[in-house]
């Protein structure tokens, strides 16, 4: 296997260079997080970045009633925590692991210098930051009008996708509740639940307990409006 296989293309770390990404990863500190951590809280000041090698990690902006809502789902391979950094101002998500994982903690003076002398590691970043922006957006207006049971299908493709060990049937690697997967998909937890029974008739999902089963990757596909996974990332 070589080191860019172990995450997906999409990533941050699956697009770099060979050379610029070993350098990259010789930066800051390993360290092994538990389920439930919380790597980033909002709030903070933004003294580093975490550069997420393995597992799942779960991003939560906070609501006016004082809650949190799941806005996204990251993984081995991304990058949290830019664009305070980029800002310099305080973190406006919190961030926790999503069962156990390893990150690199790297100083924001570190990271932003590395940047400034490696510019092909600058670009990267910057079509992160921008897809990001780009899958904020296109959720804001296109994603709001699409059907219910498409909404839920691009999610669970996207997940899908960013899990590069998936064959003809995958189990979603995150674990997500009902009213997660609601969040994610802008939609109400009875709809999640219609969509996915649903789903299940059709032989599409199998469900477990906060976990989705995708059976039939290529149908998921194609409730999400799309002929392929690739197709479905917003």
């Amino acid at each position: 296997m070589t080191i860019a296989s172990r995450w997906p293309p999409a990533s941050l770390l699956g697009g770099l260079d060979d050379r610029v990404r070993r350098e990259l990863l010789g930066l800051g500190q390993p360290i092994r997080v538990r389920d439930g951590d919380r790597v980033l809280r909002a709030g903070d000041p933004a003294t580093h970045v975490y550069l997420l090698l393995l597992g799942w990690f779960k991003v939560h902006a906070n609501r006016p009633s004082g809650d949190e809502a799941l806005i996204a789902v990251r993984s081995g391979g991304d990058l949290v925590g830019e664009l305070a950094a980029f800002e310099g101002g305080p973190r406006t998500v919190s961030v926790r692991a999503d069962g156990p994982g390893v990150v690199r903690r790297i100083e924001r003076e570190d990271f932003l210098a590395f940047l400034t002398h490696h510019g092909g590691a600058l670009r990267a970043v910057l079509r992160a930051v921008s897809a990001k922006h780009r899958w904020a957006t296109r959720r804001l207006t296109e994603f709001a009008g699409h059907p219910v049971e498409r909404r839920v299908a691009c999610v669970l493709a996207e997940l899908i996708e960013k899990d590069p060990r998936h064959p003809g049937g995958a189990a979603i690697p995150v674990r997500l509740s009902q009213a997660e997967l609601a969040a994610l998909s802008g939609t109400s937890v009875p709809s999640v639940q219609r969509v996915l029974r649903r789903f299940r008739t059709e032989g599409l999902v199998e469900t477990r307990y906060r976990q989705v089963v995708v059976v039939d990757v290529p149908g998921v596909a194609r409730a999400a409006g799309a002929e392929q996974l690739v197709d479905c990332v917003w």
